[in-house]
């Protein structure tokens, strides 16, 4: 049995197990390995590894049964099987796995196409734990109140959060995609000053990619997450510079968190010349690779990168600086170098996200723990997210002036 399949049977022992241990259905052990069998009698015979499973969660049935005939008062079945299965996930300690309900798979497909209800921000972890605004659409709530990248979000509605793993991230990011009043309270912290700003969510359309030409005809591209129209807001911004015969390009992945493999591989497949773009390796050794084909833009470039750089940001960055066709500037990035795959279930549109492989760079350097070292080093003197800011920009300055000296 493949290792998708081994996921699938254990999650739904847990249901069947929670739903139907305590049935009427008597249970006999073959000496096999056939799977479970109906007899004529109404009993059910099993294989050895089978009964095996069923005892291994005969205590969680036990604990069901308990709450729901001595807890001091009536308790929804649902959540305790919800709470079973989250807490399953949990145990692994790994806090990019952990199960979505249907409603939470639906807003994370709608927030993937694009539009969706809210306030505008992008929001993520940082280093000490805390929930930081990464970006503020345009035309949005935010943008409108005043909120800056680099703001920390200390309280929704009142109610404080925080962003020590990707649950209570998830939970919190999860209490404003649901609010549904009239105003939505944050708490926001800049550097010493606290305040609270109240903000009105409506419909947002977010773009994940920007371009122009900067002075010196530099083109500069800002990728702020690979998902959604990432890849066809690339290639459309490469098409645009190239038409407009920018002599070198910097790609600004600062504060990306990621996204999706395939959609990074489609875009550095635009820039890197035939040969391995990336592979990934699960437990078992087995490997997967992918590939760039020959055709390319060939053009001087610099990759700006942070320590919020994550994922598959470092997938881009790491494969541009192996085949050495861009200088990566600025700080070294997050240091997450595994794979997540999501499972969703068919039966009510629930799913699971889990960690199954570990990604390599094209030299086989493996990223997890320790992030993208830059070719330059440059520390940070500005929040990224707004407007390229040459005079003010380190960074972007320090990309800018290699390119224009080549």
């Amino acid at each position: 049995m493949g290792k998708r399949a081994i996921v699938w049977v254990s999650v739904l022992w847990i249901v069947v197990v929670v739903a139907g241990v305590s049935s009427a259905i008597t249970l006999r052990l073959s000496g096999g390995a056939l799977p479970a069998q109906e007899q004529s009698d109404g009993s059910v015979v099993v294989s050895q590894q089978e009964y095996q499973t069923i005892e291994r969660y005969r205590r969680l049935d036990e604990v069901r049964g308990i709450l729901e005939s001595d807890y001091y008062k009536p308790l929804d079945e649902e959540a305790l099987v919800l709470g079973a299965v989250r807490g399953m996930l949990s145990s692994v300690n790994d806090p990019y796995t952990f199960y979505y309900t249907p409603e939470e798979m639906q807003q994370m497909a709608e927030r993937s196409q694009g539009v969706y209800e809210g306030v505008g921000l992008l929001l993520s972890a940082n280093k000490d734990g805390e929930l930081v605004v990464l970006r503020i659409f345009d035309d949005s709530p935010a943008i409108e109140a005043g909120v800056q990248p680099g703001d920390v979000v200390l309280s929704v509605n009142g109610q404080a959060v925080n962003a020590t793993d990707a649950k209570q991230m998830d939970e919190a990011i999860q209490m404003i995609r649901d609010f549904t009043g009239d105003r939505l309270e944050l708490t926001l912290r800049r550097g010493k000053t606290v305040e609270t700003i109240s903000l009105k969510p409506r419909t947002i359309t977010m773009q994940r990619v920007t371009h122009q030409v900067l002075p010196g005809n530099i083109g500069y591209i800002m990728i702020y997450e690979f998902i959604g129209d990432d890849a066809t807001g690339f290639i459309s911004a490469m098409n645009d510079l190239k038409a407009q015969n920018v002599k070198g390009l910097i790609i600004d992945i600062r504060s990306n968190p990621g996204g999706l493999l395939t959609d990074v591989v489609k875009i550095a497949d635009q820039l890197l010349p035939k040969g391995l773009i990336v592979y990934t390796q699960d437990r078992s050794g087995a490997r997967e690779e992918y590939y760039s084909e020959e055709s390319h833009w060939d053009v001087p470039m610099a990759v700006l990168v942070n320590g919020m750089s994550a994922s598959a940001s470092e997938i881009l960055a790491g494969a541009l600086q192996d085949y050495g066709v861009a200088k990566i500037v600025g700080e070294k990035t997050f240091g997450k170098g595994i794979v997540q795959t999501m499972l969703p279930f068919r039966t009510d549109g629930a799913g699971m996200q889990l960690t199954t492989a570990t990604y390599y760079t094209p030299k086989g350097r493996m990223i997890h723990g320790t992030g993208i070292t830059p070719d330059v080093p440059v520390a940070a003197t500005v929040q990224v997210g707004g407007a390229p800011d040459l005079a003010n920009d380190a960074q972007l300055k320090k990309a800018y002036d290699l390119l224009t000296k080549k």
